[in-house]
């Protein structure tokens, strides 16, 4: 008897140590490593502004959170609340995992960046400026950031215009790019602005209503003057449309919608009709044959009396030369006619 309850003594011993019991509740071990303040903004021991005092320096961080912060040893990942920050070292570069890619796929959201690198982005987080790539006026928020010329002076629109697109195009087949700078050619530096507002309502600022609206693409609205220029004594309006489908513009003064009546012409003698008209064409914006010289309108215009090509020069010396091309874009398709040293409007 003493055998068996010594026996059971002894097992009772044995499985009591062995058995696996429920651990007991501990606080997540990750937190306690900080501050008790760690996530309190506006604490000095916020890790935000722990951060700040190292000038940003996240590099003990990776000890527990890996070296891309996405988790490591403690499986708790920084961007769980910070989508681009701490950056990754591919951030600087080109493709995926760049700061570039990563603002495209966002919504461009800079406003975000301002909190560590300043309002104007000027402010050095380990002797780096986003100004020190960024050397435009307006530094990240310059138009050319997104689309156009990066390396270009931003202060010309020219510059701001596709190629490039926001997503890298630079085949005029794309509709990103397509006839922006055949556009801008016809334009001076002072004046390359006014062009930009013909087809697209131009933002103010980065964040202005409609600017970055989440489709990728700009509005084409045709509220300027060029397009809508009238003709025909007042009478003839244009109404310029485009058609998101093809990819096409109609109806615009700049392309063809105009009418210069006899009755009223001071140079009476070049009609042969008592009109002379435009030819009111639909151009592509990717198929550049679609505005080749004399869709807009024949050569000579419809109601002009014949000639070639290489009399133009006898009427029109400031515009073209003997060879019938264009030797000033300020004097084509300018909302005037210029004939014999003569100018006066389309109106």
């Amino acid at each position: 008897m003493k055998s068996f309850l010594s026996l059971a003594v002894v097992a009772a011993i044995f499985f009591s140590c062995s058995t696996p019991q429920e651990p007991a509740p501990v606080e997540n071990q990750a937190v306690r490593i900080h501050d008790t303040a760690w996530n309190t903004p506006g604490s000095p021991q916020f890790h935000g502004t722990v951060l700040a005092g190292k000038n940003y320096d996240s590099a003990d961080c990776r000890q527990c959170h890996g070296n891309d912060y996405d988790g490591g040893l403690v499986q708790i990942s920084c961007r769980s609340c910070h989508a681009s920050y701490p950056h990754p070292q591919t951030w600087a570069g080109q493709g995926q995992g760049s700061h570039a890619v990563f603002l495209q796929t966002e919504g461009y959201p800079l406003g975000s960046c301002t909190g560590c690198h300043g309002a104007d982005y000027s402010a050095e987080k380990q002797n780096t400026s986003c100004l020190s790539c960024h050397v435009q006026e307006k530094g990240p928020e310059a138009c050319n950031t997104c689309h156009g010329q990066f390396d270009a002076d931003a202060s010309d629109l020219r510059n701001a215009a596709p190629p490039a697109g926001i997503a890298g195009e630079r085949d005029t087949e794309t509709r990103a790019v397509g006839a922006h700078q055949a556009h801008l050619a016809l334009v001076d530096s002072t004046s390359a602005a006014s062009m930009c507002s013909e087809c697209h309502d131009v933002p103010a600022t980065l964040n202005s209503p409609g600017h970055i609206d989440g489709d990728g693409r700009a509005e084409v609205v045709f509220d300027g003057w060029l397009a809508t220029t009238a003709s025909a004594d007042g009478q003839l309006m244009p109404q310029g449309e485009y058609d998101d489908q093809t990819g096409s513009c109609s109806n615009t003064y700049c392309h063809g919608n105009w009418q210069l009546n006899k009755a009223t012409a001071t140079l009476s003698f070049i009609y042969a009709a008592d009109s002379i008209a435009g030819a009111n064409a639909t151009p592509v914006w990717t198929d550049p044959a679609s505005a080749a010289c004399g869709t807009c309108h024949a050569l000579p215009p419809a109601g002009h009396n014949p000639a070639e090509t290489t009399a133009c020069v006898t009427c029109h010396a400031a515009t073209v030369d003997a060879a019938g091309e264009i030797i000033d874009t300020q004097k084509h398709v300018n909302g005037k006619i210029n004939a014999l040293a003569q100018e006066s409007d389309m109106r």
